[in-house]
C-alpha cells in the first residue's frame, strides 16, 4: 500500500470527493422525486459511491466522506422502502449487483439488501450469506473495513431473532453473521499494520486506533443478541480464539477490553476462568494488568450498585461480627501454633521444627472453601448471591491467584504489582466486606513485594506511593467503623513500611474521619490503634532549628500551618475518648498523655485538651466519691 499523500493535499483530494459527492446526491434526489427515473438515481448512487474507492485519504479524511456518502444512501433506503412494491426490491437487489466497480457495486448491495431484509417473507438467511460472501472482495484495510462497518450497522435493525428453520433465518444465523464480520474486520485491521513503509509504523499505530471503534461496534451487537447459554456456549470461545491468534498487540489489548467493556457482568461472573486462561496465550509484549485491573473495577462497581440497599445498621452489625470472626480465627491460630511447638522433640540440631508451615493465606482460602461448599446453594436449588455475586463463584480467589501468576510470570515492576493490587482490594472489600481476611491477603501480598523492592528506586516512584496510599486508604474509607480495619492484622506492618508522606496522608485521613464521624473511643484496644497510626504526626516532621553548629539556634516558624492543623486534630481527639467507667476513662487518659507526651515541644497544643478531660474525670470521681470504690 502506498503512503497516503501530506495532510495538506489529503484536505485538497478530501474537498474535490466531497464536491463529487454533493452533486450526485442532488441528482440523485431528484431523479428519486421524478418518476420513472430510478435507474439514473442508481447511476447518481453508483457514482457518488465511487469516490470512497480512493486509496489517498487517511482514516479521519475517509470517514468525513464515508459520512457524506452514508447520508446519501439513507435518502435512497428510505425512498426504496416506501417505494416497494412498485419498484420490487428483488429486481432491485439483482440489478445493483451489475455495476461496474466493486466498491460501488457492494455498497449499492447492501443498500437495497438490508431494505430487503425488512420486507415480509424475505430470504433473510440467503441474503445475509449473499452480502458476506461479497463483502470479501474488497481486502483494501481502510476501504474494507469501512465496507463491513456499513453491512453492519445497515443489517442491525433487520437481523433475525426468531428460532425457525426457514429462509426467514433465526438467532443463530444473526449471531453467525455478527462474528463472521467481526472476524474478518479484524484481520483487515490487523493487516493495516503492517503494509507501507517501516518508518511509518507509529503513523499506522496512530491510524488503527482511529479505526478501532468500528471493529468494536460488531461486539456491540453481538452483546446485544445473546444470551448468557449462548454466551457461555458459542460465543466467548470464538471470541476469544480470534483475540488470542490475531497475535496483535493493539488488538488483543482493545478487543480484550471491548469484550470486558460490552457483555454484562452476570456473563463475566460465569467465565471468568475462560476469559482469564485466555490472558495467558496473549502477545508477551500485551499489557494484561490492565485488562485484569479493568475487570476487576467493573465487577467491583457492580458489587457496590448492588450494595447500595444496605443500611448503616446492617453494615455496621455485619462488621462487627466480621471483626469478632477474625479475632477468634488469630486466636485459634495463635493457639494451635504454640501448642504443638511445647510438645515436639527439638532437632539434632537443637531448632524445633516450626509448627506450621502452611502460608498465612491458606486457613482463610479453606474457610471460604467450606462456606461456599455448604452455603453456596439455597433451599430452591439456585445459587444463592451476595451483592450480585453467587456464591458458587469464588472471585476473591479467582483473582487473587491471577495477580500472583501475573507478578511471578511478567516479572511486573513494582507500580504495575500495587495498582493491581488496588483493584484486588477494592473488590475484596466491595464484594465481600465481612471477608476481613481476603483484605489482610492483599495487605500481606503487598508487604512482601515491598519488602522485595525496598532497594528499588521504582518502589519511591510517584506512581508506586499513590498506589500504596490508596491501598492503605481503601479500607479506611470503606468500612462504616474505623475499627474494622484496624483490626486487619497486616494493615499496621504494612503501614509502618511505608515513607513519611504516606504514613502521614493515612493518619491524617484517620483524624479527620475520626473527627467527621465523632468516633468513640471507649477501649484500651482501639486507642492503641489509633495512637499507632497517628504518631506519624505526634513526633515526626518536625523542622530541625536554624542555623550552623556552634552559633546562634533560632526557632521561629518551627512549625508549619499544616503540622500546627494537625495537632489540632490530636487535640479534638482527646475528646473522642470516653471510656465505659471512670477507671477506664483514666487509663484511656493515661495512654493519649504518654503518646502525647514523644512530641515534645508539639504538646503544648495537645496539653490543653489532655488538662481539659482530666477535669471532666475528676468530677465524675469527684461525684462517685460517696459511692463504693471500684
Amino acid at each position: 500500500m502506498a503512503s497516503p499523500p501530506l495532510v495538506e493535499d489529503q484536505a485538497r483530494l478530501l474537498e474535490d470527493a466531497l464536491t463529487v459527492v454533493r452533486q450526485q446526491t442532488v441528482l440523485m434526489r431528484r431523479c428519486l422525486d421524478t418518476p420513472g427515473k430510478l435507474m439514473d438515481a442508481l447511476k447518481c448512487s453508483s457514482t457518488l459511491v465511487s469516490e470512497l474507492r480512493t486509496s489517498s485519504l487517511g482514516p479521519k479524511q475517509y470517514y468525513e466522506l464515508y459520512m457524506s456518502v452514508f447520508d446519501a444512501l439513507r435518502h435512497l433506503a428510505v425512498y426504496l422502502r416506501d417505494s416497494h412494491p412498485t419498484n420490487h426490491l428483488a429486481d432491485l437487489y439483482e440489478l445493483v449487483q451489475y455495476a461496474g466497480n466493486i466498491v460501488p457495486r457492494l455498497y449499492l448491495m447492501i443498500t437495497v439488501g438490508t431494505v430487503y431484509m425488512g420486507i415480509e417473507d424475505a430470504p433473510v438467511k440467503e441474503i445475509m450469506k449473499d452480502m458476506m460472501e461479497m463483502s470479501r472482495g474488497v481486502q483494501h484495510p481502510i476501504r474494507g473495513l469501512f465496507l463491513r462497518y456499513y453491512l453492519s450497522g445497515q443489517a442491525r435493525d433487520y437481523l433475525p431473532t426468531g428460532q425457525g428453520q426457514g429462509p426467514e433465518g433465526n438467532l443463530q444465523d444473526s449471531v453467525n453473521f455478527v462474528l463472521t464480520n467481526f472476524v474478518e474486520m479484524n484481520k483487515l485491521w490487523v493487516r493495516l499494520q503492517h503494509q507501507g513503509h517501516s518508518r511509518e509504523r507509529e503513523q499506522r499505530t496512530k491510524e488503527r486506533q482511529e479505526l478501532q471503534l468500528l471493529v468494536g461496534s460488531n461486539l456491540v451487537r453481538l452483546s446485544q443478541l445473546v444470551d448468557l447459554e449462548a454466551y457461555k456456549s458459542s460465543i466467548l470461545q470464538p471470541l476469544l480464539e480470534q483475540v488470542v491468534q490475531c497475535r496483535d498487540v493493539l488488538a488483543q489489548e482493545y478487543l480484550l477490553e471491548v469484550i470486558t467493556q460490552v457483555f454484562p457482568d452476570e456473563f463475566h461472573l460465569h467465565t471468568l476462568d475462560q476469559f482469564l486462561s485466555a490472558t495467558a496465550r496473549l502477545n508477551p509484549h500485551v499489557n494484561v494488568k490492565a485488562i485484569v485491573i479493568g475487570l476487576m473495577d467493573r465487577l467491583s462497581a457492580y458489587a457496590a450498585r448492588e450494595s447500595e440497599s444496605d443500611s448503616p445498621e446492617d453494615r455496621e452489625k455485619a462488621e462487627t461480627e466480621a471483626t469478632a470472626r477474625l479475632l477468634e480465627k488469630m486466636k485459634i491460630a495463635q493457639e494451635s501454633a504454640s501448642a504443638p511447638a511445647s510438645d515436639e522433640a527439638p532437632h539434632q540440631n537443637g531448632d524445633s521444627k516450626p509448627a506450621d508451615d502452611t502460608p498465612a493465606e491458606a486457613a482463610p482460602d479453606s474457610t471460604a472453601e467450606e462456606a461456599t461448599k455448604t452455603d453456596s446453594v439455597d433451599t430452591n436449588g439456585d445459587a444463592k448471591k451476595q451483592r450480585g455475586i453467587p456464591d458458587n463463584v469464588r472471585l476473591f480467589e479467582v483473582f487473587h491467584e491471577q495477580v500472583i501468576h501475573l507478578v511471578s510470570m511478567q516479572r511486573l515492576p513494582i507500580q504495575d504489582i500495587t495498582a493491581l493490587l488496588v483493584s484486588l482490594i477494592n473488590l475484596a472489600l466491595n464484594i465481600y466486606p465481612d471477608r476481613l481476611e481476603y483484605v489482610d491477603q492483599v495487605f500481606q501480598y503487598a508487604n512482601k513485594e515491598v519488602s522485595r523492592f525496598a532497594n528499588s528506586a521504582d518502589l519511591h516512584s510517584q506512581a508506586s506511593q499513590a498506589n500504596l496510599l490508596n491501598l492503605l486508604l481503601a479500607p479506611v474509607k470503606t468500612y462504616f467503623s474505623l475499627f474494622t480495619a484496624l483490626a486487619i492484622p497486616s494493615f499496621i506492618p504494612l503501614l509502618h513500611a511505608q515513607p513519611y508522606p504516606t504514613r502521614r496522608s493515612v493518619a491524617g485521613e484517620v483524624a479527620r474521619s475520626l473527627l467527621r464521624n465523632e468516633t468513640r473511643i471507649s477501649t484500651s484496644e482501639n486507642l492503641q490503634g489509633v495512637l499507632e497510626i497517628l504518631k506519624v504526626l505526634i513526633k515526626e516532621g518536625m523542622q530541625q532549628p536554624s542555623g550552623y553548629p556552634g552559633g546562634p539556634v533560632r526557632r521561629a516558624a518551627a512549625e508549619t500551618d499544616e503540622t500546627v492543623e494537625e495537632q489540632g486534630w490530636l487535640a479534638r481527639i482527646v475528646h473522642l475518648i470516653r471510656g465505659e467507667d471512670c477507671n477506664t476513662q483514666f487509663k484511656l487518659l493515661q495512654l493519649a498523655r504518654n503518646a502525647y507526651a514523644e512530641g515534645n515541644e508539639r504538646i503544648k497544643y495537645t496539653t490543653p485538651a489532655l488538662i481539659t478531660a482530666s477535669l471532666k474525670l475528676a468530677r465524675r470521681f469527684k461525684a462517685r466519691e460517696h459511692l463504693q470504690d471500684d
